[in-house]
Formats: C-alpha cells, structure tokens, sequence
C-alpha cells in the first residue's frame, strides 16, 4: 500500500538549513518518494526562547506503515544529531521530523497521532504546507491547508528564508 504523507521539518541548532537538505535526502534515499519540498521559513522558537528556526516541508510517497515510517523518522533525527531527552519542555534541535498528515488516514496512537494535534495552532507548520498542499484536506475536520492558515491564530511572525538544495555531500 501507497501512502501519501506530508512532513513537517525544523532546525534550530547547528547548520539549520544543511540540517533540513541532509534530512530531506536521507528520507529520500531511505523512505520512499519525495515528490513536493517547500521553501524555507525563518520563525522565532514555539513555546520557549531560543535561536530561529528554520522550517519547511515535503510531501512523501512510501510503502512503510505510518508507525514503522515514525520510526524511521526518528532514527534519522538520531542519525543527524538529535539527542532526546525525557524533558517535558521545548528544547532546541539539530533536526525534527513530524508526520502532519497522511492522505486519507487517521491514526489515533500512543506513539503517533495523525492529523498532528497542534498543526492548526502553528503557522511555521502550515505555511509551508500550503506552498505544496493548499487544497489538502484535514481528514478530521475537513478544512483544507490554506483555509487553516487563513483561520490560524498564531500571530508570530514567519519569513521567507530561502530554498533547499539538494545535492549529495
């Protein structure tokens, strides 16, 4: 089985944009098909200060179950730096990888949950999602990606950074 996922990416430690390119091929030579990649947006830290983000997404085509896909996901975060802790707050990041949405699926479990719980609250997450995906429909509450955006209430503000380049290192 095909699924069709969108992919939330962020850095806010080391080289952040090398972090995203190098995250994005590793999903790419590893996962499956990336057939969509945003620009890239520059965003204050959510929910604790620290350095700028950077952010963007993808849209994957895979075969991998929505957990195993997790899964992999977070080896790749390890792969390129990230260390997890078992703080309950925000902590800066060399790379993090979040399933947003997966075409026609809902997944309600403990160690996943799609559609992502806090996608609507944050527009560093839906900007660059409507730049692939602006007719994407929420599987829950049917909104596309661009009318979230519109009604989202996150007042930060968000800035065009640049583009992503993808070559082999």
């Amino acid at each position: 089985m095909k699924f069709k996922v969108l992919l939330s990416l962020g850095s806010n430690k080391g080289n952040r944009k090398e972090n995203l390119e190098k995250a994005i091929i590793e999903i790419q030579n590893l996962l499956g098909n990336v057939i969509a990649i945003s620009p890239i947006y520059e965003s204050p830290s959510w929910g604790y200060i620290d350095e700028a983000y950077l952010n963007n997404a993808i849209c994957l085509v895979t075969n991998i179950e929505p957990l195993a896909l997790m899964e992999s996901l977070l080896n790749i975060e390890n792969s390129l730096g990230r260390l997890r802790t078992n703080s309950s707050t925000y902590e800066a990041r060399e790379i993090d990888l979040d399933i947003i949405l997966i075409e026609g699926l809902i997944v309600n479990h403990v160690k996943l949950q799609v559609p992502h719980p806090r996608m609507d609250l944050r527009k560093f997450v839906l900007q660059p999602l409507v730049d692939i995906a602006p007719n994407w429909e929420h599987e829950i509450t049917n909104f596309s990606l661009k009318e979230l955006l519109y009604n989202c209430e996150d007042k930060s503000e968000i800035k065009l950074y640049g583009t992503v380049s993808l070559h082999s290192s």
